[in-house]
């Protein structure tokens, strides 16, 4: 298989791709120096899928979210490529938390409370990239003052933290890793956000194939979402993630492209 990455790869995907016995060619087109892995760059969204139906690239994997708004998924389905990524109207789940957070209550997923005015503190302060822990009213009102992005305030909850990978195919939802020594209560309300989240990406006819990443936190005695990572993010060791399946990640990428990721068990 001829397999593109774009965007800006990291070292533990590479490697996972150059260890599949069904990799025919690699090939990137992103900033990334390599002696062995033939890159190109191009000018626009289109002339990158015409270089990639010239190379007769079976999957692409895209890694730059702004390529997304700029259509890629649309110019790739156009040029009848295979794309792993979100598409505009899920990469929402990352970028509008405010969408994220109806989406989830609609479907009874827990989830952090957005507050107007908090009359309990301490409080997290959340940016698109930054979060701020305010242990005041006067510290939060200074914190506002000096702030030039826009931001919403949260309750602010402690407890075990994970990230959950998760690949979706169109029809079927697939998770890679659980927690490690995870007790028995935590282990059943897990397979429970599982199922809803299987349920409200199939009950929302998500229209995309793509990866994803659940950031989690236990508290109140139940998981609750704190966020959503679309596509593969350099924080998730996707070869540990990988060691737990025992199954080629090339093998899976195609699954997910011909909507077979249930009969990976």
């Amino acid at each position: 298989m001829n397999i593109l990455l774009i965007g800006k790869p990291h070292d533990n995907i590479i490697n996972v791709l150059k260890d599949s016995v069904f990799l025919d060619k690699l090939y990137i087109a992103g900033d990334y120096k390599s002696e062995t892995i033939p890159n190109f760059g191009y000018k626009s969204v289109s002339e990158l899928a015409e270089k990639a139906k010239t190379l007769q690239i079976d999957i692409a994997i895209n890694l730059d979210k702004t390529l997304i708004n700029n259509g890629i998924c649309e110019d790739f389905r156009r040029n009848k490529i295979n794309l792993i990524s979100a598409n505009k109207k899920w990469l929402n789940l990352e970028t509008n938390k405010f969408a994220a957070k109806q989406l989830l209550t609609y479907y009874s997923v827990n989830t952090t409370q957005i507050l107007k005015v908090p009359s309990v503190f301490p409080v997290s302060v959340k940016t698109e990239y930054n979060e701020y822990i305010v242990n005041s009213m006067t510290e939060l009102t200074k914190l506002a003052e000096n702030l030039k992005e826009q931001y919403y305030i949260e309750e602010y909850l402690t407890g075990d933290t994970f990230n959950l990978l998760s690949i979706w195919d169109g029809e079927n939802l697939y998770f890679f890793n659980s927690p490690e020594n995870i007790n028995e209560i935590k282990d059943d309300r897990l397979d429970l956000l599982k199922t809803k989240l299987k349920f409200m990406f199939s009950d929302e006819k998500a229209n995309f194939i793509g990866f994803f990443t659940t950031h989690l936190i236990w508290a109140k005695n139940d998981w609750y979402v704190k966020s959503f990572s679309m596509g593969i993010n350099s924080d998730i060791d996707i070869k540990s993630a990988l060691a737990k399946t025992k199954t080629d990640f090339l093998y899976i990428l195609n699954s997910a492209i011909y909507q077979k990721l249930n009969e990976i068990r």
